[in-house]
């Protein structure tokens, strides 16, 4: 599996990083999101931030997948900002047990 990172943009608005990449994934099906999460980490020399995945598609007929994800320089900017379930599928906080 390998990354590649195809725009980055700076958004001092919100304190953020937003990122488009594209997942090649040869062979195999669609990666999962914890996996993808610790390529881009690596890829973009991430060691503290908190980093949200908004979405990845898989693209038809094609062996790659195509995501955003925003980094932000600490937890409590993203939870600001992001919603609650995208912060959970991060794995950025827990879900609350009742």
């Amino acid at each position: 599996m390998k990354i590649e990172i195809e725009s980055q943009r700076e958004n001092p608005l919100l304190n953020r990083k937003e990122v488009i990449f594209r997942v090649l994934h040869e062979g195999g099906g669609t990666p999962k999101r914890s996996e993808v999460l610790s390529l881009l980490k690596e890829a973009l020399n991430l060691k503290k931030e908190a980093v949200v995945l908004r979405q990845l598609k898989s693209e038809y007929g094609r062996d790659s997948s195509v995501g955003e994800v925003r980094v932000y320089p600490t937890l409590e900017d993203a939870k600001k900002v992001e919603p609650d379930h995208l912060l959970k599928r991060s794995g950025l906080i827990e879900e609350k047990k009742e």
